[in-house]
């Protein structure tokens, strides 16, 4: 546990003085705003005057910060052209260390190392990013959380979201020490590493991580906080090789007040509990949440369905009671705004909008049309190739989903498709709420397994991923009886029952 002991130790954390320092004499530049210490919640961007865009006529800089100094797979890859222990573990990770993410992780966990007083052996050179991993803090990520703590997440998304997570980060953490075993650095620190260093590393990427122009860190920038909607005052753009900070049009600020930006409006509360630790005081609706979807074991066609999906197995409800009206688009994803039988789009899909291909392969089988049959490539090779109505799946779940639309039976198979979505919240719900009592009883705080902050957060990640639940779960039955009610289906199903009566005897 390097990384904990030196935050605990001291000398692999700054404090805001140091941060202060460590920031303009790297190539960070504080305009109008500058590091500070806020109760509770570590260092933040505040003003140092009133800003007002809209009396200046023109927006407000807040900081700027040097290219050179922007942590993305490319300066990871210049550093090892000048540091030759960093090189060796480098050129050891392979392909791995070539991504954004194992490139970056592993250049943290190498720069966080450098600072131990407890190396029998120095290494690497010392430089500005040395310093910097010095200014992010041990988050309270849920990957973690006690397993007394995940216990409380029974029913929602997040349990499988950061259950699978776990996995992948022991996996790249073993993959890690297996390709650096004989390198020099590795040598020295393998003692003093474990797996919660992997883990460190990461909730410093996944918190404080970027997507501008390619995954990156941007020290300076990442002071600011996340400020939801109205709450947002602030955005990032890059000009002339620099990175600035912005205060938006029309925001007006007093001095000592806080600059945010926004981490993603879009994302829901699973979203924002997994990469930031924390759920707004003011988020009071989950906006979004993903359910899995697995095709039932005794369908003969299940493996060929997985193998073709190409598309994530399940769908994703979308809180849409305050969203904009928006133009239909075909993205390849499904959603609750279809084209009705006529070629329409209907408007009135109520409050939530859901998205996801993997369902149609639940709805279809030999005898709707979908056929899958193997095939032999120009180069001899065998492989799996899936039709519906001879026309060939090379979008698997996507082309399905397309091509449903286009057949008089669309209202039947969104039908279908309704009926197992609303199955699968129910199922969601049902466990959410068979658990709810015992996570309400569980002692917390003081003396106890569970710490406060992981169980607030987890009672509101359940309670708002309930309403949403609930919601759907009346939005679907909603559709479900609009879309019986149709000319096709009720002539579908009147001629499934023809062809399910027996012949009269006249004989």
């Amino acid at each position: 546990m390097l990384i904990q002991t030196g935050k605990a130790e001291g000398w692999l954390h700054l404090d805001v003085d140091s941060v202060r320092t460590w920031a303009t004499t790297s190539g960070i530049g504080f305009s109008n705003a500058s590091p500070k210490a806020i109760p509770e919640r570590g260092i933040g961007l505040l003003t140092d005057r009133s800003l007002s865009t809209r009396e200046r006529g023109n927006p407000w800089e807040v900081l700027t910060v040097t290219e050179d100094l922007v942590l993305s797979v490319e300066a990871v890859k210049k550093h090892a052209l000048f540091d030759k222990d960093f090189r060796e573990v480098f050129d050891s990770l392979g392909e791995f260390g070539k991504t954004p993410r194992g490139g970056i992780l592993s250049f943290l966990l190498f720069q966080a190392s450098l600072s131990c007083p407890h190396l029998h052996e120095r290494f690497g050179v010392h430089f500005p990013f040395t310093d910097y991993v010095k200014t992010l803090p041990c988050e309270l990520l849920p990957t973690f959380w006690t397993p007394a703590e995940l216990q409380l997440l029974v029913g929602t998304t997040l349990a499988p979201a950061v259950s699978s997570k776990l996995k992948s980060l022991r996996r790249e953490y073993d993959l890690l020490c297996e390709k650096v075993a004989y390198t020099r650095w590795f040598q020295i620190v393998e003692s003093l590493l474990d797996f919660d260093d992997w883990l460190q590393v990461d909730a410093m990427f996944r918190s404080r991580a970027l997507d501008f122009y390619g995954s990156c860190m941007i020290p300076g920038m990442d002071l600011a906080s996340h400020g939801a909607g109205e709450r947002t005052n602030a955005f990032y753009d890059r000009a002339d090789g620099r990175y600035f900070l912005w205060l938006l049009e029309d925001k007006e600020l007093q001095e000592g007040e806080e600059i945010t930006i926004t981490y993603g409006d879009e994302k829901g509360a699973c979203e924002m509990l997994f990469s930031y630790g924390f759920l707004e005081e003011q988020m009071e609706k989950a906006e979004t949440l993903f359910l899995s979807l697995s095709i039932p074991e005794d369908d003969p066609r299940r493996a060929a369905k997985m193998k073709i999906a190409q598309s994530a197995p399940g769908f994703k409800i979308i809180d849409a009671s305050e969203q904009e009206q928006r133009t239909p688009q075909d993205d390849g994803q499904s959603s609750a705004k279809e084209i009705d039988e006529t070629g329409a789009v209907d408007e009135n899909s109520g409050e939530i909008d859901w998205k996801g291909d993997f369902v149609w392969l639940l709805c279809m089988t030999e005898e709707d049309g979908l056929r899958f049959q193997i095939a032999r490539t120009v180069d001899g090779e065998e492989e799996l190739q899936a039709t519906f109505h001879d026309q060939e799946l090379k979008g698997g779940a996507a082309d399905l989903r397309r091509l449903l639309s286009q057949t008089p039976l669309w209202p039947v198979y969104r039908l279908r498709a309704v009926v197992i979505l609303q199955q699968r919240v129910f199922e969601q719900m049902q466990v959410l709420y068979q658990s709810q009592e015992d996570v309400e009883g569980t002692p917390h705080g003081d003396g106890a397994d569970v710490r406060d902050a992981p169980y607030q957060q987890a009672m509101k990640l359940r309670r708002l991923e309930f309403d949403l639940l609930e919601k759907a779960y009346e939005d679907f039955e909603r559709q479900k009886v609009d879309l019986a009610e149709s000319p096709v289906v009720q002539q579908y199903l009147a001629d499934m029952n023809d062809e399910q009566q027996p012949e009269e005897d006249f004989s």
